[in-house]
Protein backbone atom coordinates (compact mmCIF):
# COMPACT_ATOMS: atom_id res chain seq x y z
CA UNK A 1 0.00 0.00 0.00
CA UNK A 2 0.83 3.77 -0.67
CA UNK A 3 -0.40 6.88 1.33
CA UNK A 4 -0.27 9.93 -1.06
CA UNK A 5 -0.12 12.86 1.00
CA UNK A 6 -1.72 15.59 -1.76
CA UNK A 7 -0.32 19.23 -1.45
CA UNK A 8 -1.83 22.59 -2.49
CA UNK A 9 -1.41 21.62 -6.38
CA UNK A 10 -3.27 18.46 -6.42
CA UNK A 11 -5.96 18.84 -3.62
CA UNK A 12 -7.51 21.61 -5.74
CA UNK A 13 -6.94 19.43 -9.12
CA UNK A 14 -9.32 16.82 -7.27
CA UNK A 15 -11.88 19.12 -5.31
CA UNK A 16 -12.22 20.68 -9.16
CA UNK A 17 -12.78 16.98 -10.83
CA UNK A 18 -15.29 15.92 -8.23
CA UNK A 19 -17.18 19.68 -8.55
CA UNK A 20 -17.18 18.53 -12.24
CA UNK A 21 -19.07 15.33 -11.57
CA UNK A 22 -21.31 16.41 -8.83
CA UNK A 23 -22.27 19.77 -11.10
CA UNK A 24 -22.94 16.74 -13.93
CA UNK A 25 -25.15 14.88 -11.87
CA UNK A 26 -27.17 17.53 -9.60
CA UNK A 27 -26.51 20.71 -11.07
CA UNK A 28 -23.93 23.89 -10.56
CA UNK A 29 -25.25 24.55 -7.34
CA UNK A 30 -24.74 21.39 -5.81
CA UNK A 31 -21.55 21.08 -7.51
CA UNK A 32 -20.25 24.53 -6.18
CA UNK A 33 -21.51 23.70 -2.69
CA UNK A 34 -19.33 20.13 -2.55
CA UNK A 35 -16.34 21.96 -4.02
CA UNK A 36 -16.27 24.51 -1.22
CA UNK A 37 -16.98 21.74 1.16
CA UNK A 38 -13.80 19.91 0.02
CA UNK A 39 -11.60 23.03 -0.21
CA UNK A 40 -12.12 23.36 3.06
CA UNK A 41 -10.80 20.05 4.75
CA UNK A 42 -7.79 20.24 6.30
CA UNK A 43 -5.45 16.87 5.34
CA UNK A 44 -5.94 14.84 2.25
CA UNK A 45 -4.21 11.33 1.71
CA UNK A 46 -5.22 8.97 -1.06
CA UNK A 47 -4.34 5.37 -0.03
CA UNK A 48 -3.56 3.28 -2.84
CA UNK A 49 -2.57 -0.50 -3.69
CA UNK A 50 0.19 -0.95 -5.95
CA UNK A 51 -0.95 -3.47 -9.06
CA UNK A 52 -1.41 -7.32 -8.93
CA UNK A 53 1.91 -8.40 -11.20
CA UNK A 54 -0.04 -10.74 -12.59
CA UNK A 55 -2.65 -9.64 -15.13
CA UNK A 56 -4.80 -12.17 -14.53
CA UNK A 57 -5.32 -11.31 -10.74
CA UNK A 58 -8.84 -9.79 -10.09
CA UNK A 59 -10.33 -8.66 -6.14
CA UNK A 60 -12.96 -11.58 -7.33
CA UNK A 61 -10.89 -14.35 -6.89
CA UNK A 62 -11.36 -14.06 -2.89
CA UNK A 63 -7.75 -16.59 -3.25
CA UNK A 64 -6.14 -13.86 -5.49
CA UNK A 65 -3.14 -11.56 -3.78
CA UNK A 66 -5.08 -8.77 -5.46
CA UNK A 67 -7.46 -9.60 -3.25
CA UNK A 68 -5.06 -10.29 -0.05
CA UNK A 69 -3.64 -6.59 -0.96
CA UNK A 70 -6.39 -4.83 -0.88
CA UNK A 71 -7.89 -6.42 2.38
CA UNK A 72 -3.87 -5.15 3.74
CA UNK A 73 -4.68 -1.58 2.51
CA UNK A 74 -7.87 -1.82 4.29
CA UNK A 75 -6.33 -2.78 7.65
CA UNK A 76 -3.75 -0.53 7.36
CA UNK A 77 -6.56 2.48 6.67
CA UNK A 78 -7.29 1.48 9.96
CA UNK A 79 -4.68 1.75 12.02
CA UNK A 80 -3.64 4.37 10.76
CA UNK A 81 -7.06 6.20 11.60
CA UNK A 82 -6.76 4.57 15.26
CA UNK A 83 -2.92 6.33 15.37
CA UNK A 84 -4.38 9.36 14.49
CA UNK A 85 -6.79 9.55 16.84
CA UNK A 86 -4.58 9.07 19.36
CA UNK A 87 -2.85 11.80 18.67
CA UNK A 88 -5.90 13.97 18.28
CA UNK A 89 -6.78 13.99 14.65
CA UNK A 90 -9.96 12.84 13.23
CA UNK A 91 -10.66 11.30 10.05
CA UNK A 92 -13.19 10.45 7.58
CA UNK A 93 -12.26 7.22 5.33
CA UNK A 94 -13.87 7.96 1.82
CA UNK A 95 -14.42 6.66 -1.60
CA UNK A 96 -16.32 7.84 -4.28
CA UNK A 97 -16.90 8.08 -8.49
CA UNK A 98 -14.26 10.60 -8.26
CA UNK A 99 -11.52 8.38 -6.81
CA UNK A 100 -12.21 5.88 -9.83
CA UNK A 101 -12.92 8.55 -12.80
CA UNK A 102 -10.12 8.35 -15.21
CA UNK A 103 -8.93 11.88 -14.70
CA UNK A 104 -7.59 10.73 -10.83
CA UNK A 105 -4.56 9.58 -10.86
CA UNK A 106 -3.30 12.78 -12.76
CA UNK A 107 -5.13 15.40 -10.59
CA UNK A 108 -4.09 13.53 -7.17
CA UNK A 109 -0.25 12.70 -9.31
CA UNK A 110 -0.78 9.02 -8.54
CA UNK A 111 1.10 6.77 -10.25
CA UNK A 112 -0.91 4.62 -12.86
CA UNK A 113 0.65 1.19 -11.22
CA UNK A 114 -1.70 2.20 -8.64
CA UNK A 115 -4.84 1.53 -7.90
CA UNK A 116 -7.14 3.81 -5.48
CA UNK A 117 -8.36 1.94 -2.29
CA UNK A 118 -9.87 5.56 -0.68
CA UNK A 119 -9.08 8.55 0.83
CA UNK A 120 -8.59 10.02 4.30
CA UNK A 121 -9.29 13.24 5.05
CA UNK A 122 -8.29 14.31 8.87
CA UNK A 123 -7.62 17.25 10.63
CA UNK A 124 -7.89 18.34 13.79
CA UNK A 125 -11.67 17.79 15.08
CA UNK A 126 -13.41 21.23 16.25
CA UNK A 127 -15.15 18.74 18.78
CA UNK A 128 -15.19 15.81 20.07
CA UNK A 129 -18.65 13.64 18.95
CA UNK A 130 -19.87 11.41 21.43
CA UNK A 131 -19.11 7.23 20.27
CA UNK A 132 -21.65 5.67 17.89
CA UNK A 133 -24.41 3.63 19.57
CA UNK A 134 -23.80 0.07 19.17
CA UNK A 135 -25.79 -1.44 16.29
CA UNK A 136 -25.19 -5.13 17.20
CA UNK A 137 -24.51 -6.76 20.36
CA UNK A 138 -21.13 -8.70 21.22
CA UNK A 139 -23.31 -11.97 21.19
CA UNK A 140 -24.29 -11.28 17.47
CA UNK A 141 -20.76 -10.39 16.43
CA UNK A 142 -18.82 -13.51 18.00
CA UNK A 143 -20.28 -16.78 17.34
CA UNK A 144 -18.47 -19.72 19.19
CA UNK A 145 -17.84 -23.08 17.20
CA UNK A 146 -17.31 -26.14 19.28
Amino acid sequence: WRFHLLGPQSIPKVCQLNAQLVTEAKGPAAGDKKLQRWLAMPGWLVVTCCCPPSPDATLDDPTSLAREDYAACCCAVQNLSLSLHAQGLGTKWTTGPVNFHPDFHAAAGIPENEYVVGTLWFGTPASQPSPPLKKLSLESVFIQHD
